[in-house]
């Protein structure tokens, strides 16, 4: 069995596939009697991150929505916690790669290659039935919870290898539920991938959510980023004034196709689809049952993805503190054993050639 390079109470990390400002996904286990064995996320918090309470209260909602979240479109929070002063979520594994890794792999020494019609709807209609579940949430006392998630986009689809498609990473997502709330002028979420209310520092809802997804089929679509810019804040800025629908002409996909985006992108959230509901009758109306040749034929571009697995490269020490860790790295150990055994077997040869010589071996 493969040595974690650190153990977090049950849950044992084996290598980093992502890594973001505030935190690195690791893929992990969690081990139990008998030889049983389950594969999970472990999102861990960075040290100067963990230092900051307000990261903290946003990392601690992040678990809280999740936990409550329960939708096969969704990416499952499985637990919260804390060792050592490390805060970490173990999430549902998702074997495979997330939706702009998909679309990086296909551009790469070429130029942009669109996914299929029907792999762009296939994930469309998944993410939206997803929006559909987290923005009806409800608390336990029945009262709606306003989720909206404020980050849809490629990095946070992820594609299984199957074919399945999950929604992730709700740490931005804003709601009743929330216990630390967004300073005001602080905007969170991808630049490229912002509704023009967002970008704007405007009030965001839920069609937020979906003029969001819409950026994210046509990028599909269109093999590449919508927005673009020398940095973040000039994306930013073109976000803001809202997507050129001229743009969707050109589009290799279905003319229905094309009149969906159109009202997923207009300016006005007014104009737009008002829920995840009306956006998914209208998709699957443009395009009928995409589900098993989407799904087929997005399982057939992941066998040709390489897995995402970031680094072996061990968590950085906090401090002193080592407790935390609870088993020696297996390759550090046989080099510091190997280390011994030459020391030892030039010792040995040294007071061999002495020996022969007739001279004594020198004090060490």
């Amino acid at each position: 069995m493969r040595e974690p390079i650190l153990v977090l109470g049950k849950y044992e990390i084996l290598d980093a596939v992502g890594s973001g400002g505030m935190a690195t996904v690791y893929r992990g286990r969690v081990a139990g009697p008998m030889g049983f064995e389950k594969p999970v996320a472990i999102k861990v918090l960075h040290d100067d991150a963990a230092a900051d309470e307000e990261v903290v209260r946003m990392f601690i909602d992040e678990a809280r929505i999740g936990a409550r979240l329960s939708h096969p479109n969704i990416a499952s929070v499985l637990d919260f916690g804390e060792a050592d002063g490390r805060y970490f979520m173990a999430m549902e594994y998702v074997d495979g790669v997330s939706l702009a890794a998909l679309m990086k792999h296909l551009a790469k020494g070429r130029k942009a290659r669109p996914l299929e019609q029907a792999v762009a709807v296939h994930v469309a209609t998944c993410v939206l039935r997803a929006l559909a579940y987290a923005h009806a949430a409800a608390g336990p006392d029945g009262k709606p919870l306003g989720v909206v998630h404020r980050d849809v986009s490629p990095q946070n689809i992820l594609l299984d290898r199957s074919g399945i498609v999950k929604l992730c990473d709700f740490g931005i997502a804003t709601g009743n539920y929330r216990v630390e709330r967004t300073r005001a002028g602080v905007i969170k979420g991808k630049a490229g991938y912002m509704s023009p209310e967002q970008a704007s520092l405007g009030k965001v809802d839920a069609r937020s959510d979906l003029y969001s997804l819409g950026l994210c089929i046509v990028a599909m679509l269109a093999g590449g980023p919508v927005f673009e810019g020398k940095n973040t804040t000039e994306v930013r800025a073109r976000a803001a004034k809202g997507f050129d629908l001229a743009r969707i002409d050109p589009l290799p996909c279905d003319e229905a196709i094309k009149d969906v985006l159109r009202r997923a992108l207009a300016f006005k959230p007014s104009d737009r689809f008002q829920g995840a509901d009306e956006f998914l009758s209208a998709l699957l109306a443009a395009a009928p049952d995409p589900a098993e040749a989407g799904r087929n034929a997005l399982a057939a571009l992941l066998e040709k993805v390489p897995d995402s697995a970031a680094s072996t490269r061990p968590l950085p020490r906090k401090g002193e503190r080592r407790s935390v860790v609870a088993r020696v790295d297996h390759h550090s150990t046989t080099t510091q054993t190997r280390n011994l055994l030459i020391i030892a077997g030039a010792i040995v040869l040294l007071a061999l050639i002495f020996a022969f010589l007739g001279f004594g071996l020198p004090d060490l």
